[in-house]
């Protein structure tokens, strides 16, 4: 599907273009792979449900099939959908998100189980960037979230930055360079306390809410 309607490389579309979030959206039901701006870096994205999407991520990146893949909801109150939530999660999470903040928790048994089959857990994100919690809610389903580049490399903040993987792209949402370099801090949260698995953006803020506000212990 790479590249429908032109040539043999990506359909790119300016973030700003009124038609950006219909082509994305229509890119993605089709069986697509879509990469777009986020709040951090830019990212590669499909449908939770489609399991050849999310194989052709895996293919696209280099990436081990052992590494997991982020999913991302369009607010808060999406997010119980996919993960089971404790009490202290419930009053944490709007302190944390919409943001740069991943926070892993144990997954639904209805998640599609293509979708990090080795995981009980999965990571979930509510991006502080309009374009792409539009595109959650116009789908009204959850998209699997991983960073625009090859396995390993450097993260993107311009489209010319993942160049060399455009050819896998279906759709590229273009939107300009972006102010932050580094992918989201990844946070797995227990009844109790926490462990921090990447620091990532959000790091200050996510001891801050954590420790601070809610008296969970960081695990060291």
């Amino acid at each position: 599907m790479a590249g429908a309607g032109n040539g043999p490389g990506p359909v790119v579309v300016n973030v700003k273009e009124e038609r950006a979030l219909s082509i994305a959206c229509d890119a993605l039901r089709r069986g697509g792979v879509v990469a777009l701006p986020t709040d951090t870096i830019y990212g590669l994205c499909c449908l939770v449900d489609n399991t050849e999407g999310i194989n052709r991520i895996y293919g696209i990146k280099g990436r081990e099939c052992s590494k997991p893949l982020a999913i991302c909801v369009s607010s808060v109150q999406e997010i119980s959908k996919c993960v089971e939530l404790t009490p202290s999660c419930c009053a944490a999470l709007p302190q944390l998100l919409p943001g740069g903040v991943t926070v892993v928790l144990p997954r639904k048994p209805h998640l599609n189980p293509a979708l990090n089959p080795s995981y009980k857990t999965v990571g979930v994100r509510v991006p502080d960037h309009a374009f792409i919690l539009q595109l959650c809610a116009s789908l009204g389903a959850p998209i699997a979230l991983t960073s625009a580049n090859k396995s390993n490399g450097a993260n993107s903040t311009v489209i010319e930055g993942f160049r060399d993987i455009w050819e896998g792209i279906d759709v590229v949402v273009d939107g300009g360079e972006l102010t932050c370099n580094v992918g989201s801090t990844v946070v797995e949260i227990y009844h109790k306390d926490f462990k921090i698995i990447r620091k990532g953006r959000d790091y200050e803020k996510t001891l801050e809410v954590l420790q601070s506000l809610h008296g969970l212990v960081l695990r060291q």
